[in-house]
């Protein structure tokens, strides 16, 4: 029995436009994931640039607190570029603008920026902190949204989340001890503080970091140790607060690095 062109031009026709219909659907779900990844990216930047000027205000902030009252203008300055950067935060993408956790950022800072005018060194610390806390949640939450984890997997993958932890623990112990230097002595609160922080540096140093970023890490741990928790500390809270920020750079390069690989993989 013959089978009826009709029929067999059917037959040909349906697989092949689903065939061409599927391929269709996969090129448009990997421009769409293309877009997605590189918007991501471009929001991760941003908000580093954000991340790194909330923790020197930290820092130069509690040393103003502390005695340090030659920082003020710096700490101007740096209202300044974080009221910028969050512009352009906001301007990146609807996704990020109509964030509930990048509202509530917004909202803290209006409120911390000025914080530190009250002379409270220890709110204004933990408020910082609870700040940088939620600003790097909203950094994990772009990379989970926005597919830059487990790019080639590799297990080098999540680096550059790792260390904006440690770029952090650095950052708390800028703050702390730039107050203990410009004050001219440690509590023994603060004392405890400072060497848990050192700790958690020191377990976190990577070996194969270039030797420069090792090196002044270790500078900065014997600072903390010989210099800061001790009875007479004996550094100034500018040297302190340039040395400890060295070593922010350093880890940063290193996240940088990591983030230019993920594009570099998905290219």
């Amino acid at each position: 029995m013959q089978t009826p062109l009709a029929l067999t031009i059917i037959l040909l026709v349906v697989p092949v436009g689903f065939v061409v219909l599927l391929i269709v659907s996969l090129q448009r779900r990997r421009r769409q994931a293309s877009k997605l990844f590189v918007q991501g990216i471009g929001y991760i930047k941003i908000l580093r640039s954000l991340l790194t000027y909330i923790q020197q205000h930290r820092g130069l902030t509690t040393g103003f607190i502390n005695g340090n009252s030659a920082a003020k203008q710096d700490i101007e300055t740096l209202e300044q570029k974080i009221k910028y950067t969050m512009g352009d935060v906001a301007a990146a993408g609807e996704w990020i603008r109509n964030n509930v956790k990048w509202s509530s950022l917004v909202d803290h800072w209006s409120r911390l920026s000025v914080l530190y005018l009250q002379g409270d060194a220890d709110k204004n610390f933990k408020q910082h902190n609870v700040l940088i806390a939620n600003l790097l949640y909203l950094i994990d939450d772009v990379a989970d949204v926005h597919h830059l984890t487990k790019i080639t997997g590799d297990a080098m993958d999540t680096d550059w989340r790792y260390l904006l932890s440690i770029a952090e623990y650095i950052g708390q112990a800028r703050a702390l001890g730039t107050g203990v230097a410009a004050k001219g002595e440690c509590s023994s609160v603060l004392r405890i503080q400072l060497n848990h922080l050192r700790n958690k540096i020191a377990s976190s140093i990577d070996t194969t970091w270039p030797e420069q970023s090792r090196t002044e890490i270790h500078h900065l741990l014997h600072c903390i140790e010989t210099q800061l928790v001790v009875d007479r500390p004996s550094i100034q809270a500018a040297d302190y607060f340039t040395l400890a920020t060295r070593c922010i750079e350093h880890v940063l390069n290193q996240f940088d690095r990591q983030v230019d690989r993920l594009e570099y993989d998905r290219s």
